[in-house]
């Protein structure tokens, strides 16, 4: 990378091939001048055509990589050749991927979604997590989805999502009621009309219960369910177009 015109050719000498600006040369390995003066290589050349690309993204004409960063190539998009701006540069953004955004942001974005999804699916925290972020390491996604699972956000959008695969499964509220009532009124155990006595307080109120803590009296019922009987249910979720598409940062990361 050379700051400016006249460091490149003092560089590759006078009679090199001339850069000209990037959006006029979109080629890989070409020397191309950045909208801020400076002068890189374009390391990378390729098409925005994979699934999970935020929507704000499909009008791009193509994207390229420098050993500064890469960009999008829009009529609009902004090069430039300052090494500080760029954390990755193997992402659009300039902070995506940073932990404070991960720990600041207040909505779900779409691959946080999926590794919701995933979770109640029966896959694994690890699993999820390299399913929904296409990781290969095994020990970055574990640390990864420790960090996901402290998130409320995230957390919130698990909790939804075993509550609506209760709902595909009749498992309500009024379902769980009456099974309860049906053991406290006709169990010959004394011990089994205790205990459901117990549980229908609870989830009715009377045991000074919050309301999140009743919804998840159904959330802990999922305990008794397979992988394979959640997993239909729930991946149902995306094929029905209820996971959209994004959001915030991250989803590069």
């Amino acid at each position: 990378m050379f700051a400016s015109t006249d460091e490149y050719y003092a560089h590759f000498g006078e009679d090199s091939e001339k850069p000209v600006y990037w959006k006029d040369a979109v080629i890989e390995k070409k020397w191309v001048i950045a909208d801020d003066k400076g002068v890189v290589q374009l390391l990378k050349v390729g098409n925005i055509k994979h699934p999970n690309d935020r929507k704000n993204y499909s009008y791009a004409k193509a994207y390229v990589r420098t050993v500064v960063g890469s960009f999008i190539v829009t009529d609009s998009s902004y090069m430039d050749s300052d090494f500080s701006q760029h954390k990755n540069r193997y992402t659009f953004s300039k902070t995506i991927g940073k932990n404070k955004n991960i720990k600041t942001r207040k909505n779900v974005t779409k691959k946080e979604k999926l590794f919701a999804t995933n979770v109640v699916a029966g896959y694994g925290p690890v699993k999820a997590y390299m399913d929904a972020f296409q990781e290969e390491s095994k020990e970055k996604a574990g640390k990864k989805a420790v960090v996901l699972l402290k998130q409320e956000r995230v957390m919130t959008e698990i909790e939804k999502s075993v509550l609506d695969v209760a709902k595909s499964l009749g498992l309500n509220h009024e379902f769980v009621l009456n099974k309860l009532k049906h053991l406290a009124d006709y169990s010959e155990d004394d011990n089994i009309i205790l205990q459901s006595t117990k549980e229908l307080g609870k989830i009715i109120g009377t045991s000074g219960v919050t309301v999140k803590q009743r919804e998840m009296g159904i959330v802990g019922m999922f305990q008794g369910f397979s992988p394979e009987q959640l997993q239909d249910v729930g991946r149902k979720q995306i094929a029905n177009g209820e996971i959209n598409a994004e959001e915030t940062s991250e989803d590069k990361s």
